[in-house]
């Protein structure tokens, strides 16, 4: 595979940080269970609700707020830390290849196919490629990456396979 001059058009190298959206869908999420946990956790805790357990409804209210007290809010913790782990991450394609910081970095040599079969409704290009006999794929998500068309122009230049149009 050449590695001269990308064509006209095509950058040398693209820097694509994390979009907002998912992060902040995560963080919402994050924020509901949280908020529930803790509502849950002084209903059962602080202010002893419910007590009384004679009907199934009363049984899973009890288990619910007490349960639910403990869980929930170690669950929003780590949908939190996902949303900052996320939001963290940063995709570097350059003249020797493609990959996310603190990753290794797959070279364009290394690159098999180009799959194309999301692109069209969602966005989604897969890099298929080949590293000492494993196969592995390197998704790129047009919702999960700004600067998208950028990087597809330079995934265009050095990958000698077509991309639709």
């Amino acid at each position: 595979m050449e590695t001269s001059t990308p064509p006209q058009g095509a950058p040398a190298s693209v820097e694509c940080r994390a979009a907002k959206d998912p992060a902040v869908r995560l963080l919402i999420l994050a924020a509901m269970l949280l908020g529930y946990g803790a509502y849950c956790f002084v209903d059962a805790y602080i202010r002893h609700l419910p007590e009384k357990t004679e009907t199934i409804n009363d049984v899973l209210k009890y288990w619910l707020n007490h349960g639910g007290g403990i869980v929930l809010p170690l669950l929003g913790i780590v949908v939190l830390v996902k949303a900052v782990a996320f939001l963290r991450r940063k995709l570097i394609a350059d003249e020797t290849g493609i990959g996310y910081v603190g990753k290794d970095k797959i070279g364009w040599e290394e690159v098999t196919s180009l799959d194309t079969s999301k692109f069209e409704k969602k966005g989604v290009l897969g890099l298929r490629y080949s590293r000492g006999g494993k196969e592995g794929t390197l998704v790129l998500d047009s919702w999960k990456l700004n600067n998208f068309r950028e990087l597809l122009k330079l995934v265009e230049a050095k990958v000698p396979f077509a991309l639709p149009q």
